[in-house]
């Protein structure tokens, strides 16, 4: 979270529901992606970002978290302080302690208590109804030609060498995707829990004790091995301590490894598992690959590593 993001200046109201005195309100976002405001709160330094919505779901999502703290997972939870979560117009804003540990350093050590970690979350399964639901696509022909096209034009700016080893097969999986790729495993009646959906070593940050997981707020029950395959493939998205690339086999097999002491996968998702990768990939890293542009990290050479990686992943390389 050390890149500068957008003013603070939109955001009076918020500071204003958590008591933020004036000389404690940043100058800007310490997050690019996203407004993540380092202050003060209830006389504590603490992170104020927004989460989940409604407020129902935001409250639901601090249960949760309650919830793991208690199982002795490391996970953030709301500051001790009066209506925190609190909805602030149409969206809800959450105070986090702000925690103070070392970042991501692509170590084996690291990869090991990161994929501990997430297994642990994992094998804490459910929480509160009204935490939010994941949603299946339903693509039509149109969406399916708008991300193609936008591949095209970010590979045709940023990557030409792309065009013809890559474009094609994310373009025929892309056509393939609501027929060969979303039933398998909308329909298998996979193990759901509440999956943190934004496992990555950016939203970590390590302490003498573990990591910490400091961004849980996109949330929601979710098909675990989803979370897994999603983890697996942007886990060194935006990382700046991380190596430009993905997982190779050997630090794959580390996280996988420690994962898998506290989640015993069924044999339906072992067999999904491909299905999975390819699910995450075409859905979520699509739009990765496409919305970089507008935050300018195809011109950034560690991102840019980590996009060209991304993007010709070779998905067999993270085997069960």
């Amino acid at each position: 979270m050390e890149t500068e993001g957008e003013s603070s200046d939109a955001y009076t109201e918020v500071f204003e529901r958590f008591g933020i005195q004036a000389t404690d309100i940043p100058d800007r976002s310490c997050y690019v992606y996203s407004p993540v405001f380092r202050t003060v709160v209830g006389g504590r330094q603490a992170a104020v970002k927004r989460t989940r919505r409604p407020i129902g779901a935001a409250n639901a999502l601090a249960s949760w978290l309650g919830e793991l703290s208690r199982r002795g997972v490391r996970v953030v939870q709301p500051l001790p302080v009066p209506d925190n979560p609190a909805a602030v117009g149409d969206r809800c804003w959450v105070a986090y302690p702000w925690i103070t540990g070392t970042p991501y350093d692509g170590s084996a050590e690291h990869i090991a208590l990161a994929g501990d970690l997430l297994g642990r979350m994992h094998a804490a399964a459910g929480g509160p109804e009204e935490i939010p639901r994941f949603s299946w696509p339903d693509h039509d022909q149109a969406s399916v030609d708008e991300d193609v096209e936008g591949l095209t034009a970010v590979f045709k700016r940023h990557a030409p060498e792309l065009l013809d080893r890559v474009l094609p097969r994310l373009s025929s999986w892309l056509q393939d995707f609501m027929t060969e790729t979303l039933p398998p495993i909308r329909d298998a009646g996979l193990p759901v829990v509440v999956a943190s959906m934004d496992f990555r070593a950016n939203n970590l940050v390590y302490t003498p004790d573990g990591p910490i997981l400091i961004d849980p707020d996109n949330a929601e029950m979710a098909a675990r091995i989803l979370d897994l395959a999603l983890a697996v493939l942007l886990f060194h998205n935006e990382a700046e301590g991380a190596p430009p690339r993905l997982f190779d086999v050997k630090e794959w097999a580390v996280f996988r490894d420690a994962y898998a002491q506290h989640v015993e996968l069924t044999p339906d998702e072992r067999r999904l598992w491909p299905v999975a990768l390819r699910y995450m990939l075409l859905e979520w890293c699509v739009w990765s690959l496409i919305a970089a542009e507008e935050w300018g990290d195809w011109e950034r050479p560690q991102q840019r590593g980590f996009l060209m990686a991304l993007a010709d992943a070779e998905l067999e390389t993270f085997a069960l």
